[in-house]
């Protein structure tokens, strides 16, 4: 009697276990047939709908990647997400407003307008995500968001302007001060991950030659951290020389 109740029991398990692969597989393959389903809607309200959902996807991905990499310059893994949401504004419109009707066209047709019409998808495809790669890697300074003040656990009131300008050749430099320097006590400059410069002084002014400025992912950058006082940090700006401007005379 054990016997027969150990083997029912062991039984039902086996059947529940297939009924639950069953359906897990049953939901994925429902799931893969409603997504192809939508990729290859191409009635216009299709299209715009696909479009504007993937501009909206693109922007939030690639604003969150700029926001998190802004706090933690060292995630360098962000630059891919980072190019994945810019390159999305702009490829996901294309995709689906033209590279989609453009294959279900040359399906129609023979000869080599199918061939392409097939494979064309799919080959636009494997080039947005070699093109992703590509400025992961080396990253363009179009694709990254200066967000160049950020609050510590300091003062929220701190909040001077910093004004960096550079001058190009032989002796190339950037130059910067500080609009104001109450609740300021010290500024420390950061750059390739060391200390380059330390200004305890007011107004709190310094120079930087381009050869002491570190660069991040092929990027020279540099960071300007505030503290108070009592060394308390509150408030950091992190400048790209690409785009510091350039002095006047």
């Amino acid at each position: 009697m054990t016997d027969e109740r150990g083997d029912a029991s062991t039984s039902a398990s086996t059947n529940a276990a297939a009924d639950t692969g069953v359906s897990l597989t049953a939901a994925v393959s429902s799931a893969w047939s409603t997504v192809k389903t939508v990729y290859w809607a191409n009635s216009p309200s299709w299209r715009v709908l696909k479009s504007g959902a993937l501009v909206f996807l693109g922007f939030f991905v690639w604003a969150g990647s700029n926001i998190l990499y802004s706090y933690n310059g060292s995630l360098d893994a962000l630059h891919y997400p980072m190019a994945y949401g810019f390159l999305l504004i702009g490829y996901g419109p294309v995709h689906h407003l033209v590279v989609i009707p453009l294959a279900l066209k040359w399906r129609r047709s023979d000869g080599l307008r199918a061939t392409l019409g097939k494979r064309l998808p799919n080959g636009m495809l494997v080039a947005f995500v070699a093109a992703i790669l590509v400025l992961g890697t080396f990253p363009a300074g179009a694709m990254t968001v200066d967000f160049q003040s950020q609050l510590g656990d300091g003062s929220a009131d701190v909040d001077p302007e910093l004004s960096c300008v550079k001058t190009t050749g032989g002796d190339a430099r950037v130059d910067c001060e500080l609009a104001s320097s109450e609740g300021v006590g010290r500024v420390v400059v950061e750059s390739g991950g060391e200390t380059v410069r330390t200004v305890e002084d007011p107004p709190y002014e310094f120079s930087l030659s381009a050869s002491e400025v570190g660069e991040i992912v092929g990027e020279k950058q540099f960071t300007v951290r505030l503290e108070d006082e009592d060394g308390t940090f509150v408030r950091r700006y992190t400048r790209r020389l690409a785009v510091v401007p350039e002095a006047t005379e």
